[in-house]
């Protein structure tokens, strides 16, 4: 249509009506580009604005899980210092019969860092590392993902050693799959252990090995506090930048 109206005007040489014509047509295209733009720019906040919610959850979900982790390494040192003490005077104390069993049961029971990386890999995935525009944030990040990989490098090699230990200790034990274990991270753990402490305070490597593997329970407690001190010191990040600049209020892991 305006091209069939600039074609009238030029062949009626109402060249005023032409230049009108181009201003329009100028325009139209300007703010057709501008439209265009502001589109694009609203649907990346968004994506961004999503992302960090997903991200959000995820540091939350790992919040959790390193927690949990944390808490059953600690039980296990407890549960080895006391298969220790018992070797050292080769008896078993009454009060201390679950805590001997539960600690030869879950010896080398051990978690890798916990990272929930699904937002992670979405973000290295879709080639967009630059979509948190918060620098503070998209490094901090880069800096947690760094620490639970290195972390994570020495953990197969540790678990390697632990089956090791595991297995000297194993050859003097036997399973009773009926009875079960009182242990608040594993719900029904069926598998109380049989033994003979005299057997087992005699044969030194039995102790050797218990106490060699309490260092690497103990070696991984030390190496998953920092992360999750660090997780914990990131997720703040993450809610003030929703709160102040997108007004969004992420859901809780408690649902709050």
């Amino acid at each position: 249509m305006i091209l069939r109206r600039i074609t009238e005007h030029v062949k009626a040489q109402n060249w005023t009506a032409v230049a009108l014509d181009f201003v329009i047509v100028v325009v139209g295209v300007f703010i057709g580009i501008q439209v265009s733009n502001w589109n694009d720019g609203r649907l990346e906040r968004e994506v961004e604005r999503d992302t960090l919610i997903r991200l959000h959850a995820d540091i939350e979900e790992s919040i959790a899980g390193q927690q949990r982790d944390i808490a059953f390494l600690e039980q296990q040192l407890a549960d080895q210092r006391v298969i220790l003490n018992s070797l050292d005077v080769c008896a078993v104390r009454p009060d201390d019969a679950n805590s001997f069993q539960r600690g030869i049961a879950t010896l080398g029971w051990v978690n890798p860092p916990r990272l929930y990386r699904r937002t992670i890999d979405e973000i290295a995935a879709s080639g967009r590392t630059d979509i948190i525009r918060n620098t503070e944030i998209s490094e901090d990040l880069a800096s947690i993902v760094a620490l639970a990989e290195w972390r994570n490098a020495a953990f197969e090699s540790t678990m390697t050693m632990f089956d090791a230990y595991r297995r000297q200790v194993e050859t003097n034990v036997r399973y009773d799959l009926d009875r079960v274990i009182e242990n608040p991270f594993v719900p029904d753990h069926r598998g109380g252990v049989d033994y003979a402490i005299q057997t087992l305070c005699k044969d030194e490597k039995v102790g050797n090995a218990v106490s060699a593997a309490s260092y690497l329970t103990r070696e991984r407690l030390e190496a998953y506090r920092p992360i999750l001190e660090r997780y914990a010191a990131f997720l703040p990040l993450v809610v003030r930048e929703l709160e102040e600049r997108w007004r969004v209020e992420p859901l809780r892991k408690d649902g709050e």
